[in-house]
C-alpha cells in the first residue's frame, strides 16, 4: 500500500514504533493500574471487614461467657484469696469449657479471663485459666469504660500493651440486681489478624496477576483491531496531503473508529468547499479547552474551599471540647463562688453555640460531598421531641420562656435518630432564639395521612416571634441567608441551620415548610416524615 502513496516531499511517513505496540502498552498499563487500584481498595475494605469479623466474634464470645457466670457468686471473689473457693472453681470451669469448645476458632487459654474493679483506674485479674496471674493489676483502658460504667458490651481495634498486640472485647458480669460486678475480656493475638490479612494479600495478588495476563492478551488483540482502520485513515491523510482532494476513507462501523472515518471524510469535503471552517473549528477547540480548564479550576477551588472548612472545623472542635469540659468541671464543684458559677455558665453556653455552628458547617460539607451515610431505624418521634425539649429547657428559662410539648403516642417513623434529633433541635432552638422573653413555644407531634392515605408523622414548632415576610419565605431554607428578624437575646446566627434542616429532612425522605401570617404574628415550622 505504501508504494501507491505520493505525499508531499516534506511529509515524513516513516515510523520508529508501531501504533499497535504503543496501544498495547498503554492499554496494558491502564489495565494494570486499574487492577492494582481495585485490588488496593478491595484490600482496604476487606481489612476492615476482617477486623470487624474478629471484633464480632470476640464480642459474641465475651457475651456468651458473661451470661454463663453467676454474678452473685462472682461478687464474693477477692483475688488470690479466693483461688480454692467453690465460686472460683465454678467460674473457672465456665472459662475452661468455653476454651475447649472453641479453641479451633483461634482462642487461646491465656486470652480468656475476668476482672474486678479495685480502684478508680485499675482492675484486678480475678478468674483465669492460668491461675498464677490471678490478683495481678491491670490499668483500665478507655474501651473498657462503657462496660464497667454502663454494662455495655464493647470492643477495641488493634492495640499494643506490655504483653503484645491484641484485639479485645469486653462484656459485663451482672449480679441478680443488674449491677456490674466485673467484666469478661476475650482477646485475639495479632497472629490471628495477621494470618487473615496474609490470606487476603495472597488472594489479591493471585487475581491481580491473572487479570494482568488476560489484559495483556486482550490488549494485543484489541490494539490490532483498532490500529488497522487507523492505518487506513493515516494513508488517506497522506494522499490528501499530496493533493488528492477526492480521497475517501471506507466507513466500516458505527463505533469511534467509524466516527473518525466519517469525520475525516466530512473534513475533506468541507475543506474543499470552505477553508474558513478549519480555522473556526480550531478556534472552537481552543475555546473548549480553555473552558474545560476553567471548569476544572473552579471545581478544584470549590474542593479546596470545602476541604479547608472541614479541616478548620475539625481543628476547632478539640479546643472547644476542652473548654466545655473545664466549664462543666467548674460547674460541678460544690459551693462555688456565684461569679465563677455565672461566668462558667456563660463560657459553657458560648462554647456549645460555637460547637453547634462547627457541626453545621461539617454537616453541610458532608452533604455537598455526598459523604453522608444514614443509620435509619424505627424511632419514636415524640420521645425524641421530649428529649430535645429537655435539652433546651434551660435556654428557654434563661429568657423567661416556656416550652409546651404535645406528642401523640405511637408516632413512629424510620429515621436516622441523630439527624432527626438535630432537625428538631435546630427548629426548637431557632424558635427560642427569635421569640421575645415571656412567650411560649409550642412543639406538637402527631400522626397524619398524606394525599395517598399513607400514615406519616408531622412535627410542628410554633413560636410567638417576629413572623416571616414574603421575602423571608422565598429564601428561608437557602444557605448563608440572614432574615429580617433578629435574635431577641443577642444570639449569633450563621444562616446555615434551616439549610441543614432541609437537607437532612429530604435525605430522610420527608419534607419541611414554614407558615406565617406575616410580620409580628409568629411562625410555624413543619416537618413531615
Amino acid at each position: 500500500m505504501a508504494d501507491d502513496l505520493k505525499p508531499h516531499p516534506s511529509f515524513d511517513t516513516s515510523t520508529t514504533s508501531r501504533l499497535v505496540v504503543k496501544f498495547a502498552l498503554l492499554f496494558s498499563s491502564v489495565t494494570f493500574l486499574a487492577i492494582i487500584t481495585s485490588g488496593f481498595f478491595h484490600y482496604q475494605k476487606n481489612i476492615e471487614l476482617i477486623l470487624m469479623n474478629l471484633q464480632n466474634q470476640l464480642q459474641l464470645a465475651a457475651n456468651t461467657i458473661a451470661i454463663s457466670i453467676d454474678g452473685d457468686a462472682y461478687q464474693t471473689l477477692e483475688g488470690k484469696a479466693s483461688l480454692d473457693t467453690p465460686a472460683y472453681r465454678q467460674i473457672r470451669a465456665v472459662l475452661s469449657e468455653f476454651y475447649h469448645s472453641n479453641r479451633l476458632l483461634g482462642f487461646e487459654s491465656d486470652c480468656i479471663y475476668t476482672f474486678r474493679r479495685i480502684s478508680g483506674d485499675s482492675l484486678e485479674f480475678t478468674v483465669m485459666l492460668h491461675d498464677q496471674y490471678v490478683g495481678n493489676r491491670y490499668a483500665i483502658r478507655p474501651e473498657m469504660l462503657p462496660t464497667i460504667d454502663k454494662g455495655k458490651t464493647s470492643f477495641t481495634g488493634i492495640y499494643e500493651d506490655e504483653n503484645g498486640t491484641w484485639v479485645s472485647a469486653y462484656a459485663a458480669i451482672l449480679n441478680r440486681n443488674g449491677e456490674v460486678v466485673g467484666l469478661v475480656e476475650v482477646d485475639f493475638k495479632d497472629n490471628v489478624y495477621l494470618a487473615a490479612v496474609r490470606d487476603e494479600i495472597y488472594s489479591i495478588l493471585f487475581f491481580s496477576l491473572a487479570g494482568m495476563g488476560l489484559a495483556i492478551i486482550a490488549a494485543v488483540l484489541l490494539s490490532r483491531l483498532i490500529s488497522r482502520p487507523i492505518g487506513d485513515i493515516a494513508a488517506a491523510a497522506v494522499r490528501f496531503s499530496g493533493g488528492d482532494l477526492d480521497t475517501q476513507v471506507p466507513v466500516k462501523g458505527r463505533d469511534e473508529i467509524g466516527m473518525l472515518a466519517r469525520a475525516f471524510n466530512y473534513m475533506v469535503q468541507e475543506i474543499k468547499d470552505k477553508e474558513l471552517i478549519r480555522s473556526r473549528n480550531k478556534a472552537l477547540r481552543e475555546a473548549y479547552t480553555q473552558l474545560d480548564a476553567l471548569n476544572h479550576s473552579l471545581q478544584e477551588a470549590n474542593r479546596l474551599k470545602s476541604e479547608f472548612l472541614g479541616i478548620a472545623a475539625h481543628d476547632l472542635k478539640n479546643p472547644l471540647q476542652a473548654i466545655m469540659g473545664f466549664s462543666e468541671m467548674m460547674l460541678s464543684i460544690p459551693d462555688q463562688h456565684p461569679d465563677v458559677q455565672r461566668n462558667a455558665e456563660k463560657i459553657l453556653t458560648a462554647a456549645r453555640r460555637m460547637l453547634s455552628l462547627i457541626n453545621q458547617l461539617l454537616d453541610r460539607n458532608a452533604i455537598e460531598a455526598g459523604a453522608v451515610v444514614l443509620q435509619q431505624e424505627m424511632a419514636d418521634i415524640g420521645l425524641l421531641a421530649r428529649q430535645v425539649v429537655q435539652q433546651n429547657d434551660g435556654l428557654a428559662r434563661r429568657k423567661q420562656q416556656r416550652i409546651v410539648c404535645s406528642a401523640e403516642s405511637g408516632c413512629l417513623a424510620r429515621v436516622d435518630v441523630n439527624r432527626m434529633y438535630e432537625v428538631i433541635d435546630n427548629l426548637l432552638s431557632n424558635a427560642i432564639k427569635f421569640s421575645p422573653p415571656g412567650t411560649t413555644v409550642l412543639l406538637d407531634v402527631r400522626r397524619v395521612d398524606d394525599d395517598a392515605g399513607n400514615g406519616r408523622v408531622r412535627l410542628s414548632v410554633r413560636d410567638d416571634g417576629p413572623g416571616l415576610s414574603q421575602a423571608d419565605m422565598a429564601q428561608l431554607f437557602n444557605r448563608f441567608v440572614r432574615l429580617s428578624a433578629k435574635p431577641t437575646g443577642g444570639e449569633s446566627s450563621t444562616g446555615l441551620g434551616l439549610s441543614v434542616v432541609k437537607q437532612w429532612v429530604e435525605l430522610l425522605g420527608g419534607k419541611v415548610w414554614a407558615e406565617s401570617e406575616g410580620l409580628g404574628k409568629g411562625s410555624t415550622f413543619y416537618v413531615e416524615i
